[in-house]
């Protein structure tokens, strides 16, 4: 979701930063050093947040609890037509599903703002494993969320090590963007590989 179906620094950096202020809070220290630990941490284990979180010893309940407090897509993204009519597309030969590192409240309210809720049949956020991706158990909860198996699936995202890799360990197809340009983009291949 974020770097794929939209793009802005400004709002990931403010999702990093209110999660690390929250942490600051959780440990009780000054946030300069919540955000050291976390860059320590992530030199040592390279894993999402989320996993860093529950490192620090916060509860999978509170990680879910504190995004969904802090982060409102709305205030920050908005509809993007041009990623609204390649989705439409894709969305008339393939089934469109959302797997996100965030509560599934905030991916619903994330393509809400960017006016392709449409265009998903469903969400899979942290919440509904309670682990994050590169975890398998994400790319699992989807499938059986659709009802499909690996191999009918492609995985798409900007991060080879949380959503590219580990689709492909699993056997789904799997295809790499560098942002939302590349999205527009995917019609043009993949429907024509649909109807061919």
């Amino acid at each position: 979701m974020d770097g794929t179906l939209y793009s802005n620094r400004e709002y990931g950096q403010f999702q990093e930063d209110s999660q690390v202020r929250r942490l600051a809070q959780y440990l009780g220290v000054p946030y300069e050093e919540a955000a050291s630990r976390l860059e320590t941490s992530r030199k040592a284990h390279k894993t999402s947040m989320g996993q860093h979180f529950l490192s620090f010893g916060i509860s999978m309940d509170d990680i879910v609890r504190w995004r969904e407090e802090e982060i409102e897509p709305a205030q920050w993204l908005s509809p993007d037509p041009a990623l609204e009519f390649a989705l439409s597309s894709l969305s008339k030969y393939f089934r469109l599903a959302l797997l996100t590192n965030n509560p599934r409240l905030v991916g619903y309210k994330t393509l809400e703002a960017l006016g392709v809720r449409h265009c998903f049949e469903a969400v899979v956020g942290l919440d509904d494993t309670g682990c994050s991706k590169p975890a398998f158990e994400p790319f699992r909860k989807i499938l059986d969320t659709l009802g499909l198996a690996a191999g009918e699936c492609v995985s798409i995202g900007d991060r080879f090590d949380v959503d590219i890799e580990p689709a492909l360990a699993l056997g789904m197809g799997a295809i790499l963007v560098e942002g939302v340009e590349d999205i527009y983009t995917l019609p043009k291949f993949l429907n024509s590989a649909a109807i061919a």
